[in-house]
C-alpha cells in the first residue's frame, strides 16, 4: 500500500477532527469529495488501484459521528421504513451477486473490464467473465458509500444540520471554482504540473487536451466531462437556493459561476445535463401554481429566457461567421460524438452490458463485473433488474415522499435544493456514467433528503405532549436525539 502527501495530510486530519466539532468533520468530508482523481492510497498488490481521499475521510467521518449519535441513527438509516432499505437490499444482493455470480457464470459471456498492465497503466477490454480486482474494488466502493448514506443520515438528524450543510456546501462551491480558474491559469501559463498533487489516481487522465480552440476544463478530475458532471450538480442545488431566496446572493453567484463554467467546459455531457436541469428548474418553480401556490421568481425565468433568446438571433444576425464557429463547436462536442471513435466505442460499451444482462438471466454479473456508457446499463449488468428495482425505489421514495419540515421553511427549501442536486447527478450518471460507484457526494446529499422523510420524525412531530405531565430528563434527551 502506498500514499502520498496528501493522502497522508488528509489522513492525519482524519484522526484530528475526532477531537473537533462534528460540523468540521461533514466541511470535510463535503470538500473531499471534490477531489475526483486524488488519489489517498494506492493498492499495488490490486495492480495499483487508487482509493480516492473522499472514500478514506468517509471512515473518519463515520467515526465522528457514531461516536456521538451511537449506532441507532446509523441503523435507523437503513431499517424500513427510511428510504435506505431500499439501498442496503440492492447492496446486499450486489455483494452477493459479485461473490458468486462470476464463478457460476464464468465465460457464460464477454464483459468490458478494466485491465491492470505493468508500470500502472490500465486499459478497457472485452474479457470472458470471470472474478477481477475491478469487482473487488467497486465492492468496496459500493460498502462505503452504504456507509457514507448512513452515516450522512445520522448527522442530519442532529440540531443545526442542514444550516450546517449551507456552510459546507458554499465552501464546496468555492473550491470547485478555484480550482477550474486554476486548471485554466496553469494551462495558459505551461504551469500544469503545479496542480499534479491532486492528479495521483491510477485513471488515464485526459487534463491537458484542447477543443475548437478552448482548454477542456477539468479542474480536479481526470477529465472534462467528470468535471461537467460534478459542476452540474452544485449548479442544480445552488440555483434551487436562489429561486427559494435562500442565502440569494450568494447562491444566486454560484449559479451564475457554474453556469459559465459549464458554458466553457467544453463538454457534450454539460450541455445535454443543462437543458435537462434547466427545464426541471422551470417545471419545479411552475409546480407550485397547481397546488394554488406562487410561482418561483416568475420574472427572473421569463426574463432570461427571453434574454438568452434575444441575445443569440442578435448574434445570428450581425456576425454568421460567429454562428458558424460555433455551430462547427457544437458539432465537435456534442452532435458529432455519437459518430466519432470515441462514442462508437462507448455506444459498443453499452451494447456489450445489455448482453451480459440478457447473458447473466436478468441477474447481473456481479459490482464492477462490466462497464458500460450509462448508469442505466452499469446496474442492469452488474446487479441486473433485482438490483435496478432496489435502486430504483430508493431513488423514487428519497425524491418525491413528502417532505417533514413545514412549507415555507429553510430546510424545506433547502431539502428541495438536495433533491435537485441528487437528479443533477443522476441525469450526468444516466449520460456518461461507466461504473456503479456515483461518488460520495451523491450520497451525503441522499442522506439529508432521506432524513427529510423519515416517518418518525414526523410522528414525533406530531405527538403532542400532555399538559399534566412533566418531561423526564431522560424523555428531554431522547427527543432531543431523534429531532436533532
Amino acid at each position: 500500500m502506498a500514499t502520498n502527501v496528501f493522502g497522508v495530510l488528509v489522513i492525519l486530519f482524519g484522526f484530528v477532527v475526532q477531537f473537533m466539532h462534528h460540523k468540521h468533520a461533514f466541511y470535510t468530508m463535503v470538500a473531499m469529495t471534490l477531489f475526483g482523481a486524488a488519489a489517498a492510497v494506492t493498492l499495488p498488490a490490486m495492480g495499483g488501484a487508487s482509493i480516492l481521499v473522499a472514500n478514506v475521510f468517509m471512515v473518519f467521518f463515520a467515526l465522528r459521528i457514531v461516536r456521538i449519535t451511537g449506532f441507532a441513527p446509523i441503523c435507523s438509516s437503513l431499517l424500513y421504513p427510511s428510504t435506505g432499505f431500499w439501498l442496503l437490499l440492492l447492496i446486499i444482493y450486489g455483494v452477493v451477486a459479485t461473490i458468486f455470480f462470476p464463478r457460476l457464470m464464468a465465460g457464460m459471456t464477454e464483459t468490458m473490464v478494466v485491465q491492470r498492465l505493468p508500470g500502472g497503466l490500465s486499459r478497457i477490454a472485452l474479457n470472458p467473465l470471470g472474478f477481477s480486482g475491478t469487482h473487488v474494488t467497486q465492492t468496496v466502493y459500493a460498502l462505503g458509500s452504504v456507509m457514507c448514506f448512513a452515516a450522512s443520515f445520522a448527522f442530519f438528524r442532529m440540531r443545526n444540520a442542514y444550516q450546517y450543510f449551507l456552510g459546507a456546501f458554499f465552501l464546496l462551491c468555492w473550491l470547485n471554482i478555484i480550482f477550474a480558474v486554476l486548471d485554466l491559469v496553469t494551462f495558459a501559463t505551461g504551469t500544469a504540473d503545479l496542480l499534479d498533487f491532486i492528479h495521483t489516481a491510477n485513471y488515464s487522465l485526459m487534463t491537458g487536451v484542447e477543443m475548437g480552440g478552448l482548454k477542456r476544463i477539468s479542474g480536479t478530475f481526470p477529465e472534462s466531462s467528470a468535471f461537467a458532471s460534478f459542476t452540474l450538480i452544485l449548479f442544480a442545488v445552488t440555483a434551487s437556493l436562489y429561486l427559494d431566496n435562500v442565502r440569494p446572493v450568494l447562491s444566486g453567484f454560484f449559479a451564475l459561476a457554474f453556469l459559465t463554467l459549464l458554458a466553457l467546459s467544453t463538454s457534450g455531457t454539460a450541455y445535454v445535463g443543462l437543458v435537462i436541469v434547466l427545464a426541471l428548474l422551470m417545471l419545479q418553480s411552475i409546480a407550485p401554481v397547481m397546488h394554488g401556490g406562487r410561482m418561483r421568481k416568475p420574472l427572473l425565468i421569463y426574463a432570461g429566457s427571453l434574454s438568452v433568446l434575444a441575445i443569440v438571433l442578435l448574434i445570428a444576425v450581425l456576425s454568421p461567421e460567429f454562428v458558424e464557429a460555433i455551430a462547427t463547436f457544437f458539432d465537435e462536442s456534442l452532435f458529432g460524438k455519437l459518430s466519432s471513435d470515441s462514442g462508437r466505442e462507448r455506444g459498443h460499451w453499452n451494447e456489450v452490458a445489455f448482453t451480459n444482462f440478457m447473458d447473466s438471466f436478468g441477474l447481473g454479473v456481479g459490482i464492477g463485473g462490466a462497464r458500460a456508457s450509462s448508469y442505466i446499463f452499469v446496474l442492469l449488468s452488474n446487479v441486473g433488474l433485482p438490483g435496478a428495482m432496489c435502486f430504483a425505489l430508493f431513488v423514487l421514495t428519497t425524491l418525491f415522499r413528502q417532505p417533514v419540515a413545514q412549507p415555507g421553511s429553510e430546510d424545506r427549501s433547502i431539502v428541495r435544493a438536495i433533491r435537485c442536486g441528487m437528479t443533477a447527478s443522476l441525469v450526468a450518471a444516466i449520460l456518461v456514467a461507466t461504473v456503479f460507484d456515483l461518488g460520495m457526494l451523491f450520497y451525503v446529499l441522499a442522506g439529508g433528503a432521506a432524513v427529510a422523510v423519515y416517518p418518525s420524525v414526523r410522528r414525533a412531530q406530531a405527538r403532542p405532549r400532555p399538559e399534566h405531565s412533566a418531561p423526564t430528563h431522560r424523555h428531554l434527551h431522547d427527543t432531543r436525539r431523534l429531532l436533532g
